[in-house]
């Protein structure tokens, strides 16, 4: 569902303002999802854990926290990327599985 944005937002050659800017839509629509998906996982463990759904202030606090740490994540994730890209002295393809292992790992972490 997000594979393309993904890839056009880890792209080192790109720069951050043109990435935001082609893809703004997107990491708009993706930040959004995200930020449900998280508050309702949070809600649904709460409830089997404690039987009751957590109160509108704890899930405005979630909310705008999700919606910070996400948005400013791709703004990390872009320096991070042209980081390991300069590293590995401008190898696109180094790069670009330097990335995709570490981006399953976290999958598979989260």
């Amino acid at each position: 569902m997000f594979t393309k944005l993904y890839l056009n937002t880890t792209d080192p050659t790109v720069s951050l303002l043109n990435v935001l800017k082609q893809n703004a839509g997107m990491i708009i629509v993706s930040v959004i999802f995200h930020t449900i998906l998280y508050t309702v996982t949070f809600n649904l463990a709460s409830f089997i854990f404690s039987g009751k759904i957590l109160s509108q202030t704890i899930n405005m606090r979630l909310i705008v926290s999700f919606l910070f740490i996400m948005f400013f994540g791709y703004i990390g994730r872009y320096y991070h990327v042209k980081d390991i890209y300069s590293a590995y002295s401008k190898n696109m393809e180094k790069t670009r599985n330097h990335l995709d292992k570490l981006y399953i790992t976290w999958i598979f972490i989260g």
